[in-house]
């Protein structure tokens, strides 16, 4: 990669590395083989992926593959995150403290790849997934950009 190259270190590809691992980890994609060879299935769309790169505060390199949800349709349902009110943290912090109980919290990493998609998209691989450039890959689990 060219700005390790120029940086002389390789924090981007490895950060590339630990991303493609995390994502085949948690079975993101369903192969359905080279595309010289076969055809993807009925009535799913192809989409694109890009990766996106950040530093963090606190110095870590961090790559992300990022899904094209931009060429996907909005869902009927409402687009919904989960994410916790300050109402809800002062809740159950006040409810923790009248029953003596202990509070702890935790970050859940990669979370997101744990919630399977509605959609019938797929994309064909990048170099950066290895073994898999060029196969036609049925996205099942959530990817950031996906609606």
């Amino acid at each position: 990669m060219e700005l390790d190259r120029l940086n002389k270190n390789t924090k981007w590809a490895e950060s590339e590395r630990l991303e493609v691992k995390q994502l085949m980890d948690y079975s993101t994609f369903k192969s359905y083989g080279h595309k010289s060879t076969n055809k993807p299935p009925d009535g799913y769309k192809r989409i694109t992926l890009h990766m996106v790169y950040a530093v963090k505060h606190d110095g870590r390199h961090k790559s992300r593959i990022v899904a094209g949800g931009h060429l996907t349709d909005t869902p009927v349902e409402s687009v919904y995150s989960g994410v916790v009110s300050l109402r809800g943290v002062r809740l159950v912090i006040f409810l923790a403290e009248l029953n003596g109980l202990e509070v702890y919290q935790t970050d859940v990493g990669n979370a997101y790849l744990e919630a399977y998609t509605k959609e019938k998209v797929y994309v064909v691989g990048g170099p950066e997934l290895g073994h898999l450039e060029g196969h036609i890959l049925v996205i099942v689990k959530a990817l950031y950009g996906l609606k």
